[in-house]
């Protein structure tokens, strides 16, 4: 069975993320359709993140297995053609046996955008959270540099997180001040917990709005209990702009 990697680009609104779900569309079960009708056989589609309900991606990587001789550029036309116009195959490429994008992943950048403005955005407001109250992204800088490194981020992790342990590496977190209200937080890792880059950006807020101070996040991280970090940003804020291998 041939292992093709993708490189993948979508919207995530009209998705109930990543993961097959029965009932509901997914982009898992997306790609896996298009595939299928494609190769008029099974595939198997895995993927280096899976995302949540609204999030997007830019970068996202998968592995598609299949039995079908059809070649690897073939593939991605042939699956853009059968895949919705907010899903599209950017690249497609022949891969060794045991590439597993999940596994073989040596971190992954997201880019979480913000409105910051007294009104929101018609044409972006799938794609940023609006927050009305102006940001002191000083401050914002300065909480963000005490998330960097190797911790137990228990604090910034979701109820229904399923990883066996908390510690993660987080590389940089950097602010963007991209002008006309728009802000942009990067942050870059070699492993993310459920919801930890959105409960992250909304602790960051919060500092922004005066509400938690720079220098009590390294308390927060202390604490290990999500009740202690603020509110979990908005899905629709946030993509997947690159995996690393």
């Amino acid at each position: 069975m041939r292992n093709i990697k993708l490189l993948i680009e979508y919207e995530g609104t009209n998705y109930a993320g990543w993961q097959v779900q029965a009932g509901l569309p997914t982009i898992q079960g997306a790609l896996i359709e298009a595939a299928s009708r494609l190769t008029h056989g099974q595939a198997q589609v895995a993927g280096a993140s899976r995302t949540d309900a609204g999030v997007h991606a830019l970068g996202q990587v998968a592995s598609l297995r299949t039995d079908s001789s059809i070649p690897s550029h073939k593939i991605m036309q042939g699956m853009n053609f059968f895949l919705p116009k907010d899903i599209v195959i950017k690249e497609a490429a022949e891969a060794p046996p045991d590439f597993d994008p999940r596994r073989g992943s040596k971190g992954k950048v997201y880019l979480y955008r913000i409105i910051n403005r007294d009104h929101p955005s018609a044409i972006v407001r799938n794609f940023t959270w609006h927050v009305f109250a102006s940001l002191d992204i000083a401050a914002m800088r300065q909480a963000a540099a005490h998330l960097i490194g190797e911790k137990d981020f228990s604090s910034f992790r979701a109820a229904g997180c399923e990883a066996i342990h908390p510690i993660r590496e987080v590389t940089s977190v950097e602010l963007f001040d991209r002008g006309e209200g728009l802000i942009e937080i990067e942050v870059r890792g070699t492993a993310f917990l459920r919801h930890m880059v959105r409960i992250m950006a909304g602790t960051l807020v919060a500092v922004g709005k005066g509400k938690i101070r720079p220098d009590e996040l390294p308390d927060i991280t202390e604490a290990k209990q999500r009740a202690a970090a603020a509110m979990t940003a908005p899905a629709q804020g946030l993509c997947l702009v690159k995996v690393e291998y």
